[in-house]
């Protein structure tokens, strides 16, 4: 009876094996073919996240050769123009945070137009609608706080055990993603881009184990069905938790070739950035009559500090709560360099997070009770506008070497007016 036993659960899981979902692929195996690799009719939407141009003036005009400068509609003070940058962070379902802190700075009634929005994973569901302004604020409580999770991803778990590319099926996310997405709203993105605004939102190349940086702007002006089935895919993408979600394949050529590359969330590489290119941001300053203010908004969609949960040790708790770890130290690494960066730039620094108080949890993917008051939270942060100007955890650095005294949350402030 043991044999039998052995036998029928064997032929259980061949059975479980064939049925589920394989993702058949045409990948690129060379690492220099990979290089070449561009979308088919829409050459130049995207660049490697991850390379140090040796010249990046030629470097940001060529990736953004459609558009004027950038900030040729800026408002000025003091004759000089002035860019403010919305850095929104991946997160998943903490996502709700940075849709309510938009909402709650539009009710405050200071918040800027974004000449730059960049967006990861959850931040990049966000950014879209976050670079086409305040009129969009009431989608956004909808997308984060109006649906179910079987709305949005729906379990395969014995697939994804057996052959399978996940545990669950975003086909419902992707339906979510085609309402919203359309040649309208593509068109507004396209309009604002020939304005001198930039959308990027980044990917991971899950083959070249490299991020992915997509000029929306770019692929919106692009006419074709192939730009908003493009569009929608990025977005999805960028949002696809390895093993939780699917990753998306996105045709690609090189060499004369079609091959396929597979693009999983970008917070796998990086959870925040606010630039298409790793440059200092002075290289820029030629572009302008004269050097420009720079705002640097960063908002990480969860909690910044560490917090303390009683970890069951079975293997799955361990590995999870490992991952989720290493993810959130990576990102404040991520977010030390912005404000490196920034200082470097004579930039204007702002840093929000989930406060540390909230204490709603959830132990669903998608709750939307967890949601609702994660939003909530999100909208009284947004309204009473106080950003810390250095991350958490760190006393702030003077460009001068000197270590001057931390100030305290409530002590910090931005006019977002200039």
């Amino acid at each position: 009876m043991p044999k039998l036993h052995a036998a029928l659960v064997m032929i259980f899981v061949f059975a479980l094996t064939g049925c589920a979902a394989v993702m058949t692929r045409n990948g690129i195996s060379s690492a220099k073919l990979a290089e070449t690799a561009e979308i088919p009719g829409m050459p130049g939407v995207r660049f490697w996240g991850d390379e140090v141009p040796t010249d990046p003036l030629s470097e940001i005009r060529r990736r953004t050769e459609h558009m004027p400068a950038v900030g040729r509609y800026a408002k000025t003070i003091g004759g000089r123009k002035v860019i403010d940058t919305l850095a929104l962070s991946g997160g998943g379902s903490d996502g709700a945070f940075g849709a309510g802190v938009l909402a709650g700075w539009t009710r405050r009634g200071d918040r800027p137009e974004f000449e730059i929005v960049t967006g990861v994973s959850a931040g990049a569901i966000i950014a879209p609608f976050a670079y086409l302004g305040p009129s969009e604020d009431d989608k956004l409580h909808t997308i984060w706080t109006q649906y179910k999770q079987d709305q949005v991803a729906t379990p395969e778990i014995l697939s994804g055990l057996f052959g399978g590319p996940a545990l669950t099926s975003t086909a419902p996310l992707q339906n979510l993603i085609a309402d919203y997405v359309d040649r309208k709203f593509l068109d507004r993105i396209a309009a604002q881009y020939k304005r001198g605004r930039i959308l990027l939102v980044l990917t991971t190349n899950l083959d070249a184990q490299r991020p992915v940086v997509w000029n929306m702007g770019e692929i919106a002006l692009n006419r074709s069905p192939q730009a908003i089935e493009l569009f929608r895919k990025v977005i999805l993408a960028s949002a696809a938790i390895p093993a939780a979600f699917p990753p998306v394949k996105i045709e690609v050529e090189a060499g004369g070739k079609d091959y396929d590359e597979l693009h999983v969330d970008g917070g796998t590489t990086r959870e925040v950035f606010v630039s298409p290119v790793d440059a200092p941001f002075k290289a820029f300053d030629v572009l302008y009559d004269k050097p420009p203010i720079r705002r640097f908004f960063i908002i990480k969609n969860g909690k910044a500090t560490p917090v303390q949960e009683v970890v069951k040790p079975t293997t799955l708790q361990i590995a999870g709560r490992s991952i989720s770890t290493l993810i959130k130290s990576q990102n404040m690494g991520e977010v030390y360099h912005i404000y490196r960066v920034a200082l470097d730039a004579g930039a204007d620094f702002n840093f929000l997070a989930v406060p540390p108080s909230f204490d709603f949890t959830t132990k669903e993917i998608y709750d939307p009770k967890y949601q609702a008051a994660l939003y909530a939270q999100g909208v009284s942060v947004g309204r009473k506008g106080i950003w810390l100007k250095h991350p958490p955890g760190g006393a702030p650095i003077n460009v001068n070497g000197d270590q001057p005294r931390p100030q305290l949350p409530e002590q910090v402030g931005v006019n977002t007016n200039g």
